[in-house]
């Protein structure tokens, strides 16, 4: 009684196919419909019932005329859930469900279900609803595919647009490359809800998507075009073994051998290249189980031309596997082979072997000798003649923050010992004169102010490098004091913002407990040491200097002007400090500005005599340049921590009254804000 039913609607080749759809409860279940809906979250969306349009040969009105019904359901796993149309979000209009404004838990199979008493048909079609990718105007996961020959003629047409149009209204299409407006070629022509390519080009590859407004929202459609070489006539064409050009390979036998197979195919429109190898008559899959073939790889493709290699792999070769063997390649337009014929490898060839393995290690040795001598020199020629200034955009203003021990003021007259003398004088005259490279000396650059701390950690961020002089003196005085009690500079020390060169004066493990510098070391994340041997590392050549200069940023050598240099000799040990134009004092710090300029044109009669203490020299400052009160008298020492602040010991003023036994090492006392307004010592 169905099939009577339903017979003049079935096409004659559906028939006897539906008696084998017939399921338990008596419905033809058609399964999923080959077409497929796509939408992105937003869009009006209909979802045809496929019943009408691809297996039956009647409209939905003519079944409603019969006493059928439409019901729809959402697939939930393995259960049918019935649809209950709010006419908000979706309605059902005929044959079809209005989606208004489609969202991502829309997607899934909805299955619609013709029936009455006597028998029922039903089929499922799929939804996939998706979001924008981030930046684009569509989603690759619900694009459509084209493909087109290249110099061929191609027409893009913006899919599913029928269901958008009316008898009085013909939507505005509108349309994008990559999501881009672009200025067709003369030969792109935008016919209607399609796109005309009279002549495509390699470069027309990409997705087109095509825009219209209904009922007052955005509808888009994005279609990748995939651009492909002519459609081939020839035969794949093999590149190695050569064809017609059988190749020999000397092989020793008991070893493994792989012989690699390489081809060309040219686009044929089909799904992957034919490859394979054959020996003799048979088959590799026929021969001994040490024999086989390899995965088909993919060496280049462009335009859907195909360079691949097929490996055929001996686990050892043995006597019996030397023959010839062939490899063939093929597509729909014939086939093309090529063949290699193995040999066993004389004695001759083990002595060239071994004789060319013994120039590469004696190659290789003299490569790692010369490497080991000269790897600084080679490092530094390299970056010299390749590399690029490293302060080209940090906006950083000194390549390099300089932390040594400060000369006792007690201790003035004393001479200064090698460690001295190499922290104030050689090391910054040799970087800054010699290599161009600009330094941070607090005792030079800084005065002390009440903001000196802050000002000090400023110009540490404002350094690339910072520079340790380890001496005994600066671990017995604790001279790393200043980025401990700090927690900006101790957070960069321990997070690698800023690289430190540590540079070990001597041997410090029988002069001092070094236990705090070992945990110190461990502390910094990026650290270098460098070694200074006292004469042996003072001639420029010296590797010392090298490695210093390895280590500190890449700077391009710069030949500086008499007039920008003063020879050491003439400064003196640490160099007389310029007598400045004027000094400047802001709300954070108070700083010296010299000019060499200024130097002879600059007096003054009304001024009061300062002293600095670390270079041992005397000059004049105007009494209305900066408030006294702030410098405590007019002698300023600004270049030296009372020891209370390194060693834990009381002020001078109170060593009479309370007299605590020195330890060195020993823990920082807090800082006082007395001491910090009329001194400093930072490092």
């Amino acid at each position: 009684q169905i099939l009577e039913d339903i017979s003049f609607a079935l096409p004659a080749s559906h028939i006897s196919f539906t008696l084998l759809l017939l399921s338990v409860d008596g419905c033809i279940d058609w399964s999923v419909d080959l077409k497929t809906y796509m939408a992105l979250a937003g869009e009006p969306v209909r979802v045809k019932c496929a019943l009408f349009y691809s297996y039956i040969r009647t409209n939905y009105s003519t079944a409603q005329s019969m006493g059928l019904r439409l019901i729809w359901y959402k697939n939930k796993g393995d259960l049918e859930e019935p649809i209950i149309f709010s006419e908000v979000r979706m309605s059902k209009e005929e044959d079809s469900i209005w989606f208004h404004s489609v969202e991502a838990q829309d997607s899934g199979f909805y299955t619609c279900v013709l029936r009455n008493s006597t028998y029922c048909m039903k089929v499922s079609m799929s939804l996939t609803v998706a979001e924008n990718e981030s930046g684009l105007c569509y989603n690759s996961k619900i694009r459509y595919s084209e493909k087109s020959e290249v110099t061929k003629r191609k027409e893009i047409v913006c899919p599913d647009m029928d269901d958008y149009k009316t008898p009085e209204h013909e939507p505005e299409v509108v349309w994008y490359k990559e999501c881009k407006p672009k200025m067709w070629r003369s030969i792109i022509i935008q016919k209607g809800n399609a796109l005309l390519i009279q002549e495509v080009q390699e470069e027309d590859g990409g997705n087109y998507t095509c825009e219209l407004k209904y009922d007052g929202k955005l509808i888009r459609r994005t279609t990748e075009l995939k651009v492909t070489a002519l459609l081939t006539d020839k035969p794949p064409k093999p590149l190695f073994p050569r064809e017609n050009q059988p190749s020999v390979i000397d092989v020793q036998l008991g070893k493994p051998l792989n012989i690699p197979c390489k081809a060309f195919f040219g686009f044929s429109g089909e799904s992957g290249p034919m490859i394979y190898w054959m020996k003799g008559e048979k088959f590799i899959e026929e021969l001994a189980g040490h024999i086989r073939e390899g995965e088909i790889r993919l060496l280049k493709e462009h335009l859907g031309e195909k360079e691949v290699e097929l490996t055929l792999t001996f686990d050892a070769v043995v006597e019996a596997d030397l023959a010839n063997y062939t490899c063939h390649v093929e597509n729909r337009n014939g086939r093309k082979h090529a063949s290699i014929l193995l040999r066993k490898k004389d004695l001759i060839y083990k002595i060239e072997l071994a004789g060319g393995l013994g120039a590469i290690l004696l190659l290789l040795v003299l490569l790692i000798i010369i490497y080991k001598c000269y790897n600084i020199e080679l490092l530094l020629f390299y970056r010299q003649t390749f590399g690029s200034n490293e302060d080209a955009d940090d906006n950083k203003e000194y390549d390099a923050y300089l932390s040594y021990t400060k000369v006792d003021p007690d201790a003035l007259d004393c001479d200064n010992n090698e460690e001295e003398q190499f922290a104030l004088e050689i090391l910054p005259d040799v970087l800054e004169k010699h290599y161009g490279y600009k330094l941070f000396i607090p005792d030079r650059d800084l005065i002390p102010s009440g903001t000196y701390i802050e000002d000090l950690t400023r110009c540490v961020e404002q350094s690339r490098r910072l520079i340790i002089v380890l001496t005994p003196d600066y671990v017995l005085r604790r001279g790393w004091s200043i980025f401990e009690l700090e927690t900006r500079l101790h957070s960069m020390l321990v997070s690698g913002e800023i690289k430190v060169i540590w540079i070990e004066c001597t041997e410090l493990k029988e002069k001092v407990n070094c236990r705090e510098v070992e945990l110190l070391k461990r502390n910094i994340k990026l650290l270098s040491l460098v070694k200074w041997k006292g004469t042996q590392s003072s001639k420029l050549n010296s590797k010392f200097w090298k490695h210093l200069v390895y280590e500190m940023p890449v700077k391009k050598k710069v030949t500086l002007s008499r007039r920008q240099v003063l020879d050491s000799a003439e400064q003196g040990l640490f160099g007389e400090l310029q007598t400045a134009p004027s000094i400047a004092v802001t709300s954070t710090s108070a700083a010296l500005v010299a000019s060499q300029a200024d130097l002879s044109d600059f007096h003054q009669t009304d001024s009061v005599p300062m002293r600095h203490c670390c270079r041992s020299y005397n000059y004049e400052m105007p009494t209305s340049s900066l408030p006294m009160a702030s410098l405590g008298s007019h002698h300023h020492t600004y270049c030296n921590i009372p020891l209370t602040l390194l060693n834990g010991q009381l002020p001078l003023n109170n060593a009479a009254k309370n007299a605590p036994e020195f330890h060195r090492n020993s823990p920082l006392l807090p800082l006082s804000s007395k001491e910090l307004s009329f001194t400093s010592d930072i490092w």
